[in-house]
């Protein structure tokens, strides 16, 4: 199933062609391959902060196709088989990526373009649910995400962290953010996890259509970090971020756009290049964007930095 639904995503994968007096062309002069980004659930932040990129920057690129997948896992692997030329991830996955470990058998040869800005985790529950943490979940219905997905990695971390057995202790769904909305809308979920930037429209959407809270996280950040590492820090979600939502503390975690170490530098260049060239108008539709900050940018945690990103930021010179 999980590979009927890639191939479905394959085939309505949005594709923004370039304009024909600008397109990039190879040594032999033929047209480069359009760039493949792969990203996300359409209603998360991947899929839309890749789309806004696409359209300001995709033209002057040879074009963007864009990979609507299950999340951070999924874009590693696709990433790794050669089938997508980028991809956007949390920076846990990336990390088991770059050492071989969970969810991969071995190593994905990963190198960092450019840290992006930082997912929140978001435990959503009904207003007027009886769950206040994350204990109250147990023996509720309860989304952690989908297989293949950042979240799912990190709800089971947080789960597991808190006493509760992700797979016996909850009547578990593995729903996309998309999915996670609408079972929430129809009461076939009671909870459900999402690893997202703020704000993230599926959310927004949801908190305009039904009244929601989120549960704090704040005593799994430590936890996490101390088992996990520095990927994880304790954040927090502004009040107002969602509609009538208070402020809450939850668990943060870096974003990443990555490539392949064998990405040719020259266009792992003009990737991260068009990326801060466009990065206000980017930030227009995606307020997440906002946050690239080329300072903040080449700290990418385990992934080392691709030399074509390398060169850009040493040409940029980072005290601008």
């Amino acid at each position: 199933m999980r590979r009927m639904w890639f191939l479905l995503a394959l085939a309505a994968a949005v594709v923004l062609p370039a304009g024909c007096s600008n397109v990039p062309r190879d040594q032999t002069g033929a047209p480069e391959a359009p760039v493949v980004i792969a990203t996300g659930a359409t209603l998360g932040v991947y899929y839309q902060y890749a789309q806004a990129f696409a359209q300001a920057a995709g033209p002057g690129l040879g074009g963007m196709r864009l990979l609507p997948t299950l999340g951070s896992v999924d874009n590693l692997e696709l990433l790794g088989r050669g089938e997508a030329t980028f991809a956007f991830t949390a920076a846990d996955a990336a990390a088991d990526a770059y050492d071989g470990i969970g969810s991969f058998h071995q190593p994905v040869p990963l190198r960092a373009v450019a840290r992006v800005y930082d997912d929140y985790i978001h435990l959503v529950v009904p207003a007027e649910s009886p769950i206040h943490d994350v204990a109250g979940l147990r023996g509720q219905r309860v989304s952690v995400g989908p297989d293949g997905s950042g979240t799912v990695l990190i709800a089971e971390r947080i789960l597991s962290a808190t006493g509760i057995d992700p797979v016996r202790e909850i009547a578990r769904r593995s729903l996309s953010i998309n999915d996670s909305v609408t079972a929430m809308e129809e009461h076939r979920i009671d909870a459900f996890f999402w690893s997202g930037g703020l704000k993230t429209e599926g959310i927004t959407e949801l908190a305009r259509h039904m009244p929601i809270r989120l549960v704090s996280l704040a005593d799994a950040s430590e936890r996490l970090r101390q088992s996990y590492g520095a990927s994880y820090r304790l954040g927090t979600i502004p009040a107002g971020t969602y509609p009538g939502v208070d402020t809450v503390a939850t668990v943060a975690v870096p974003n990443l756009l990555v490539a392949l170490e064998s990405t040719p530098a020259d266009l792992v260049s003009r990737v991260v290049t068009a990326l801060f060239a466009n990065a206000a108008t980017i930030s227009d539709r995606v307020p997440a964007a906002a946050l690239l900050d080329r300072r903040v940018a080449i700290f990418t945690g385990d992934i080392p930095l691709h030399a074509g990103a390398l060169g850009y930021y040493r040409s940029v010179k980072m005290d601008r």
